[in-house]
Formats: structure tokens, C-alpha cells, sequence
């Protein structure tokens, strides 16, 4: 997919190009008293797309009962407003992988207009299941992550 949107008011910029986009679909629920999107819907819709992510990652075959990896810190750069009816993709990326950590590079964007709306950096650490301890990225993890992205991480 091709990454021509950049935050442009926002510290949180992708390097690579996107190949994973998640359609959006919104709920009545979503918006708020103003008409626009309320602002902890973002992370609901950046949950969906991670969960996209990694389901193309490892091609369905984790447990998510038992995720070996949890959120460290979150960053969000509030562009845009979206408003209802707005057709919006949400973009997901892993910018790059340390020994224990990596960060995802997310937005939402309008298919229409190609405006970035939502820029966020996620960092994520694996886990050891067993004791809840910060683990070593696996190979195995790593090899699959650079497969979908294309590119040695």
C-alpha cells in the first residue's frame, strides 16, 4: 500500500509503506455531541487494526488468551476531525524492532482524500506468559513481522 500521508502538524511520521490497511466502519455510538469522532473511539479503531495486524503476522495462530506481547506507551497525534460518513482506513505498520520491544506506526486516514486524520506510535514489549517478565522478541516473530512488512527488522 502506498504511504503518501505523513503527519504533517505531528511528530509521528511513517517511514515505510503501509501493507496492512483495515477498513472502518463506524457506529451511531461513535461521535459525539459535536458530530465528530470522539476521541477514545481512535484507540478502539487502532485496537481493530492491530488485531488485523497481527492476525496477518502470524496468519491466525496465536493464542490471544494468553498475548505475548502488552503496550508499554502510546502516543497519538489528533490531526483531523472525522466526521460521520467519512470513509476512513486505518493504517498499520511495526516502524522498527529492538531486543524486548518494537514500534507500530498507526493512522486513520480518508480513502477519498488521502487527509491523515490520526497518527499514533505504539511501542509494544513481548512478555514472558509465564511470569509476566519482559522477554526477547523471537525469531520466529521477527521473521514474521518482516515478511508482512517487507523488509529486514
Amino acid at each position: 500500500m502506498e504511504n503518501d500521508s505523513k503527519a504533517r502538524h505531528g511528530s509521528i511520521v511513517a517511514q515505510h509503506p503501509f501493507h496492512c490497511v483495515t477498513p472502518v466502519q463506524f457506529r451511531f455510538s461513535d461521535f459525539d455531541m459535536l458530530g465528530h469522532l470522539n476521541n477514545t473511539r481512535y484507540f478502539d479503531l487502532f485496537d481493530l487494526a492491530k488485531d488485523d495486524y497481527f492476525t496477518r503476522v502470524i496468519d491466525g495462530a496465536t493464542e490471544w488468551s494468553r498475548p505475548p506481547m502488552v503496550i508499554a506507551n502510546i502516543n497519538c497525534d489528533f490531526l483531523s476531525q472525522i466526521t460521520p460518513h467519512e470513509p476512513v482506513e486505518a493504517r498499520t505498520q511495526v516502524d522498527h524492532i529492538g531486543n524486548k520491544s518494537f514500534v507500530l506506526v498507526q493512522q486513520l486516514v480518508n480513502t477519498e482524500t488521502g487527509e491523515l486524520k490520526c497518527a499514533c506510535a505504539v511501542t509494544m514489549v513481548f512478555i514472558d506468559t509465564a511470569t509476566g517478565t519482559p522477554a526477547r522478541v523471537t525469531p520466529e516473530w521477527r521473521a514474521a513481522i518482516s515478511r508482512l512488512e517487507q523488509r529486514e527488522l
